[in-house]
């Protein structure tokens, strides 16, 4: 049975390819790695070439392995797609290393629903509703298992640092909140520098940031694209006004995941950037939940 569990946690396929495009597919406690090998106009086919599974990681203890990474929720390729910054709602933060599939950092964080990587080696986690969740967290990553500050965010569902402004953005149920990270690295201190309310219902769920700056955020009324700079929410026609999208992130092309069995899909969807030439790529022996380009 040992060798059986080492053979899932990490596989991998060689790729001749490193122009082809890639993204990370998670749910249940797999992360998954795909690369798109034709263009979305041919028809684009997705083959898998990496598989983590957290139920059989030798180096994690055995309530992240049983509990705290069953329900993936997030799996955002960091530190230039060497990495994998990885969320579950069942309580745990993992980041594992492209390369080995090691852990380099976990973290207990209730509800934890997204995480991004921040400068000077800090980690910021999302979570959502819980009793000890309902916050934003932020970690160093050599320093597993400690927060180090944290502020209030109700129904945290989305962490991005946006490198270019220099500030954290993160979704909560209402709004979008801009920080500014002040203090030292083993005292980092969140300075709220804007917010903005989301429109429509609100109920906001999915954050990601788009290759010209602006954002693309779900909401219970379906998704559109946010802008910084004048505070506006445009319907992000491609996709609104469709319902239950748990995902959206937008690389050289598109792609997303809609709900299609209460809370999760059997696959994922790429497109164009504006949403045209779709193609449905399946996923099997997995619930579905979150769709990450490698950029």
């Amino acid at each position: 049975m040992l060798g059986l569990a080492m053979a899932l946690l990490f596989t991998t396929t060689a790729t001749s390819d490193d122009a082809a495009e890639r993204l990370y597919a998670c749910g249940d406690d797999q992360v998954r790695e795909y690369r798109i090998e034709a263009p979305v106009t041919d028809g684009a086919r997705a083959v898998e070439t990496w598989r983590w599974n957290a139920a059989a990681a030798p180096d994690l203890p055995e309530d992240y392995r049983r509990r705290l990474l069953a329900h993936i929720d997030d799996c955002k390729p960091v530190d230039g797609g060497r990495a994998i910054l990885v969320t579950a709602s069942t309580g745990g933060v993992v980041l594992i290393e492209r390369a080995t599939g090691k852990v380099r950092f976990r973290a207990t964080a209730p509800m934890a629903h997204s995480a991004s990587v921040l400068p000077n080696g800090r980690i910021a986690v999302a979570l959502s509703l819980h009793a000890d969740g309902n916050r934003l967290e932020l970690y160093d990553r050599i320093s597993s298992e400690t927060p180090l500050a944290t502020r209030p965010l109700p129904s945290g569902h989305g962490a991005v640092w946006d490198d270019a402004r220099r500030q954290l953005f993160v979704l909560s149920h209402d709004l979008i909140q801009a920080y500014r990270i002040r203090g030292t690295r083993g005292a980092p201190s969140p300075i709220e520098a804007a917010r903005w309310t989301l429109p429509g219902r609100r109920d906001g769920h999915d954050l990601s940031i788009r290759p010209d700056g602006r954002y693309l955020v779900t909401t219970d009324d379906g998704v559109w694209t946010f802008d910084p700079r004048n505070g506006s929410f445009i319907p992000f026609t491609a996709l609104n006004p469709k319902l239950r999208v748990k995902s959206v992130d937008m690389g050289r092309h598109l792609a997303w995941v809609q709900a299609e069995e209460s809370w999760w899909a059997k696959g994922f969807t790429i497109a164009r950037a504006d949403g045209s030439d779709p193609v449905r790529v399946p996923v099997d022996a997995m619930h579905l939940y979150k769709v990450r380009w490698v950029r």
